[in-house]
């Protein structure tokens, strides 16, 4: 009978040359050395295959698609099989950091009520390496799913035991964000985490899914804010449809015209949800607050005006800044004023 690992690290993999090496040997280079590793190779053509054929290490299995059959099939193969207590997902084009199961395993454990946890990131290969530093707790992580997903999917580590007892894999029709597509639909039935600590590098290039896709996963992220919209009681039109998307985007427009129309638009949502109660308040408003920041942040070419209208609103009493970050605000709105009025 085989061993039965306390963790699953599942990789899918297609044309991940010359990324994939490295993204194994950084699981392969783990502290924590219980685990198999099962990597789906979808039908490559670039030589992963070969590559991945040549690897020793006992702790591989290679599960190989005759055809290409997408990353949410791929995926949905290696839960069906994978035997770890927990599964690690993995991006073949990622690192991994040397410490990054030990971290996961041990929260996990510690903590039997959550059932997908991730963890911070900090990017490879943009000019300016960029840290994403996510919500932590199950409360906040739910409230800006309203907006987009917060767990990155290559950190992600889930309890198989509750994937398996709510029958959760990836919808087999949809081929991008279905990460997005599978939190939303696991919600009502799961928990979530991430980590405070840096333990994956998200490697940004032009060959990598979101890259080549980024229309497709837009309209497929656009879909889900939609059906999350209407369980918070709301019908929107399709101009707050349009405005809600932007905003889960952080796009803002510079005009105090356009700063009406977000406020207006989330003051809705802070409506809508102390009707439904469908999450937790302060997170929520949080949540809020932290777009109707960024959107006044943006207006700063207007002077006192966006300071002005950032803080006489509804939504900025209802989540504190703290006050180095307001006396900022403030002093950068009036350095802009000053410049306007010269």
């Amino acid at each position: 009978m085989p061993r039965v690992p306390k963790v699953t690290v599942l990789m899918a993999v297609y044309n991940g040359m010359p990324y994939l090496p490295k993204a194994v040997d950084s699981i392969l280079e783990q502290s924590f050395g219980d685990l198999e590793f099962l990597v789906a190779d979808d039908a490559s053509t670039d030589g992963s295959a070969t590559y991945l054929a040549s690897l020793t290490d006992a702790r591989i299995r290679i599960l190989t698609n005759k055809e290409n059959l997408g990353l949410s099939r791929s995926l949905n193969l290696g839960l069906d099989v994978a035997r770890g207590d927990y599964v690690a997902r993995m991006d073949h084009d990622d690192l991994s950091l040397p410490a990054r199961l030990a971290e996961q395993v041990a929260y996990m454990d510690a903590h039997p009520e959550i059932d997908v946890c991730g963890t911070w990131t900090r990017t490879i290969g943009l000019q300016t390496e960029q840290t994403w530093r996510y919500p932590r707790t199950d409360a906040e992580i739910r409230a800006e799913m309203l907006f987009a997903s917060v767990i990155v999917h290559s950190s992600a580590m889930l309890r198989r035991s509750s994937f398996e007892r709510h029958n959760l894999r990836y919808d087999p029709k949809i081929a991008r964000a279905q990460d997005y597509e599978l939190w939303v639909r696991a919600a009502p039935h799961l928990r979530f985490a991430n980590l405070g600590k840096v333990l994956l590098r998200y490697r940004v290039h032009v060959g990598q899914v979101g890259a080549l896709h980024s229309a497709e996963q837009q309209v497929m992220a656009d879909q889900m804010r939609a059906g999350l919209l209407r369980d918070l009681g709301l019908k929107p039109t399709a101009s707050e449809l349009k405005r809600h998307n932007a905003i889960s985007r952080w796009q803002f427009e510079t005009s105090l015209e356009h700063l009406d129309q977000v406020e207006a638009w989330l003051l809705k949502l802070a409506d809508a949800n102390r009707k439904s109660a469908r999450y937790a308040s302060l997170p929520f408003a949080k949540t809020l607050e932290a777009r109707w920041w960024a959107a006044c942040r943006v207006n700063l070419s207007s002077g006192m005006a966006s300071w002005r209208r950032y803080s006489s609103s509804e939504l900025a009493r209802a989540a504190g800044r703290s006050p180095l970050e307001r006396t900022q605000f403030w002093l950068k709105a009036l350095a802009r004023e000053w410049g306007l009025r010269s």
